[in-house]
């Protein structure tokens, strides 16, 4: 029988083709296996992308400043009122013109560390080296941001600093620990800024009642808006026992009239009837619009008053902050009157990580003050790679 030729061709290409199939599916000898190619190898661990600049962030104008709150483990700025600060433990860091500010929250409180990386600033006495500030830019310093690591943070705790609140008339007492005597710190003086005057005032003797002041006797001397200097010391001599009373729980004291006077009375500064004798309380107020400076030293014998804002003078409690001791800037390199950052390297510990912060401008594009630029990243051992 013949066979027609086009069967005989498609049963030609069938057989190929089963063939094909056999050899894909395994049919075939060892030699024609597919195999997958080799795997990728992993990659070697790189180090996050660090030294991005955030800002220029406006902290607003000298007549009206504003604060600017960062929390630095989501790298965001924190929209917050300064009442709202006070109780907000988000934020870390924050800054107000030239200032920055550290969170004190009992649940987050804030330290701060210079590293002191930028010693080519400064010669070796310690003096401004003007071209090191005016050709440094935050290209030019992001090496040295980079190049901290962990193996910089200090092991020694004691060396992160936080902002402390203080009273502003703290130290006009001393303690004795060991015979629990309260003394008064009579080299200690203060000057008070307080309804268009100034008053220089120190305590010369306490007597206590409990736990609190009983008797005090305070010398003063005073400068009132005409006077050229302060006035020679008056004793004033301020019983609480005979005032703290009823429902009286603070004696209240008038600079201008120098004496006792009543909380319906204009008064200048204030302290608490030893009412409570659970507890210490020795402290002396001064009023809400009034300012005052310690000068322990005894240093000054008028204050100029057309040069008050000068006199680093505060409020009744007011922060020390951690950046007054190492400033992130200095003043007027040139001659003028400009910031330039030292481009220092600081490190921030917060309640659970360690970041660092680099301020690298206190401008704007078309030089506004008071517009804040750093980067800030958490510390790693890994060499940082370049932020875009």
């Amino acid at each position: 029988m013949t066979i027609n030729s086009s069967f005989n061709n498609s049963f030609k290409l069938t057989s190929i083709a089963l063939c094909v199939l056999l050899t894909a599916c395994g049919g075939g000898s060892n030699s024609n296996k597919i195999t997958d190619p080799d795997p990728t190898p992993t990659p070697a661990p790189t180090a996050p992308t660090q030294g991005k600049v955030s800002g220029p962030h406006s902290t607003g104008s000298i007549n009206e400043p504003v604060f600017v709150y960062y929390d630095l483990d989501n790298k965001a700025i924190i929209e917050l009122t300064a009442e709202q600060a006070k109780t907000n433990t988000a934020w870390d860091i924050a800054f107000k013109r030239s200032g920055v500010y550290l969170n004190q929250h009992s649940d987050n409180t804030v330290k701060a560390y210079a590293t002191g990386n930028n010693s080519d600033f400064f010669d070796v006495d310690g003096k401004v080296i003007p071209d090191s500030f005016i050709t440094a830019s935050a290209e030019s310093e992001l090496d040295d941001y980079l190049a901290v690591k962990t193996s910089d943070i200090p092991a020694d705790e004691t060396m992160f600093t936080g902002d402390v609140t203080s009273n502003i008339i703290d130290g006009f007492y001393n303690y004795d620990s060991t015979t629990h005597i309260v003394t008064a710190a009579e080299t200690n003086y203060f000057i008070a800024n307080s309804d268009n005057a100034f008053t220089k005032f120190r305590a010369s003797s306490i007597t206590t009642v409990g736990r609190g002041i009983g008797q005090i006797t305070l010398q003063t001397a005073y400068q009132s808006s005409s006077d050229a200097q302060f006035a020679t010391e008056q004793e004033l001599i301020i019983d609480a026992a005979l005032t703290c009373s009823g429902d009286v729980t603070h004696v209240y004291v008038d600079f201008d009239t120098n004496q006792e006077v009543t909380i319906n009375d204009a008064w200048d500064i204030n302290f608490p009837c030893a009412t409570d004798k659970t507890s210490a309380d020795f402290t002396i107020n001064i009023a809400d619009d009034a300012q005052a400076m310690h000068d322990f030293d005894n240093n000054y014998n008028a204050v100029d008053p057309s040069a008050v804002a000068y006199y680093g003078m505060q409020s009744n409690i007011y922060s020390v902050k951690a950046f007054d001791d190492t400033p992130w800037y200095q003043y007027g390199i040139n001659g003028g009157h400009l910031l330039w950052s030292q481009f220092d390297v600081y490190l921030i510990q917060t309640a659970t990580k360690t970041h660092k912060l680099q301020l690298t401008s206190y401008y704007d594009a078309d030089g506004v003050s008071g517009n804040i630029s750093f980067r800030a990243d958490e510390v790693n051992e890994l060499a940082g790679e370049t932020g875009s």
